[in-house]
């Protein structure tokens, strides 16, 4: 009944429900006490079942709406399932994913508070998820060719991001941003620079158990269907030196972001399998997508660059750009800088070009119209074929 409840006040905090609304399933008649309970039980889960369900969907289209579109690779994965179980099961999924978010938030600070010592293994403070938050992986500004020739190629393909993002491929997105805990000590003065000291300790432990790598960009793909398209790169990372430790096996982007999510658990908000990509631009549907994927592998010569460090990003509002909100060093010994306020890249642009605001207005209101026409039901039947993402080394 607690977990109900938690789920019943995250419903009516997204505004998927009215706080007057009941979730509880009356009684039927029966013959005995026993019936009762059993009759209840089962009009109680399709009554909890189909509220998920609603829930679910809701929660679907806020992801799909989102501004930034960096979760769509997954969001597109739901809904290029193709059978119907598999969908509704994908977005109960995503739910449960949000409400087991909340109950961590509410509940852990009162078991670190009883002494339980398995809970400070992971970040553990009252937070929330933020998509003005990222981890992830950007090449260094050191690394002036790859930073010319990757802005080079979005500017080509008019990517609508172009002034919020730097090149990057996310880890964890979105992440935690700071919440003031009023059942704890201290002001919300007082307590946000132990929240930034903790998620710098967690961030350091999953750092140190990666080495610095190298990536190399050499090949493409797209992902959506008639509504929407993506082209992206694919940042193929391996270690400078061959690793004969089974726990190096994975490339280090993919060891990256298990150990992040083993730090911060409540971010799992990755599909089954993480495939880093690193967004080149929008398109409004993968038709064109892939046209401009053909011209750009055309002309594109493979670029490389060593990754010493990842960043946490942090934005202000919606047209606010990513800056860098800490340093994250990779290897044993690494510790964490944070930049408060954040700083941004040295090559970002320092203001928002005026094609640059016209094709982000022009993507912001093709997912307005895609949003209608998915309440409305006008594409239901629309399936979004990914292509397939390049092999991960074994």
């Amino acid at each position: 009944m607690d977990g109900r409840d938690v789920a019943r006040q995250l419903k009516m905090e997204l505004g998927i429900m009215s706080d007057n609304e009941d979730d509880v399933v009356k009684p039927v008649e029966a013959e005995s006490k026993e019936e009762i309970e059993e009759d209840n039980k089962f009009a109680s889960s399709d009554k909890i079942l189909e509220s998920g369900r609603a829930a679910a969907r809701e929660l679907l289209k806020d992801m799909l709406a989102e501004d930034d579109s960096e979760n769509d690779k997954g969001v597109n994965e739901i809904i290029a399932m193709e059978n119907e179980d598999e969908i509704e099961i994908a977005k109960l999924l995503a739910l449960a994913s949000s409400v087991n978010a909340e109950l961590q938030t509410r509940l852990e600070p009162s078991i670190l508070a009883s002494g339980n010592q398995s809970a400070k293994d992971h970040f553990s403070l009252t937070s929330r998820k933020s998509h003005s938050m990222t981890i992830c992986l950007v090449p260094p500004p050191s690394a002036t060719t790859a930073w010319e020739q990757l802005s080079a190629a979005r500017k080509k393909c008019k990517d609508p991001g172009f002034y919020r993002w730097p090149p990057h491929a996310n880890l964890v997105y979105p992440f935690l941003e700071f919440k003031y805990n009023a059942d704890m000590e201290g002001s919300k003065d007082g307590q946000r620079p132990n929240f930034l000291n903790e998620i710098a300790i967690h961030l350091s432990k999953a750092a140190a158990d990666c080495d610095p790598f190298d990536v190399t960009v050499d090949s493409f793909g797209t992902f959506g269907g008639k509504s929407r398209g993506v082209l992206w790169a694919y940042p193929k990372s391996e270690y400078s030196q061959a690793c004969n430790d089974d726990d190096d096996r994975d490339e280090p982007l993919i060891k990256l972001n298990s150990l992040l999510e083993q730090q911060f658990p409540m971010c799992k908000d990755q599909r089954k399998t993480f495939h880093p990509h690193m967004t080149v631009s929008h398109y409004a549907n993968n038709e064109d997508a892939a046209a401009a994927q053909k011209e750009l592998e055309s002309k594109w010569e493979p670029l490389s660059f060593h990754v010493p460090e990842i960043y946490l990003l942090e934005r202000q509002g919606d047209d606010g750009q990513f800056k860098i909100a800490a340093t994250i060093p990779l290897g044993v010994g690494s510790e964490v800088k944070m930049h408060d306020p954040p700083v941004s890249f040295p090559a970002m642009p320092e203001a928002e070009e005026e094609w640059v605001y016209v094709e982000r207005m022009a993507m912001k209101n093709r997912r307005k119209e895609g949003n209608k026409r998915r309440r409305s039901g006008g594409v239901s039947k629309d399936r979004v074929v990914m292509e397939k993402l390049p092999e991960e080394k074994s």
